[in-house]
């Protein structure tokens, strides 16, 4: 099951260069809602290409590129969860949490 959140992540730490399993640029720990996770292993990393939609009364509106990335974390506690978070530009999101 998915609950979606959607919520701005306070800090995202990446790694800096291909490492340990990690390729560069790759989430390694994310704070959430005061709580450090960290990321044990990434399932998953696709892009949506930045492109030109037209909201509702036709106007042109810009997308960004955005990254978005599936990774397997945990806070601290033996429990393990799956979290999707989500980069466009500089900003950071988590949009989804299975359990």
């Amino acid at each position: 099951m998915t609950k979606r959140y959607r919520e701005r992540l306070e800090e995202v730490e990446v790694a800096a260069e291909s490492a340990g399993g990690f390729t560069a640029d790759a989430p390694r720990a994310f704070r959430w809602r005061g709580q450090r996770y960290r990321v044990l292993a990434v399932l998953g990393h696709w892009h949506e290409d930045e492109g030109w939609w037209r909201r509702g009364d036709g106007v042109p509106q810009r997308i960004e590129r955005t990254d978005l990335w599936r990774v397997e974390a945990r806070n601290g506690v033996p429990t393990r969860g799956v979290y999707e978070l989500v980069r466009r530009g500089e900003q950071w999101h988590l949009d989804r949490v299975w359990d």
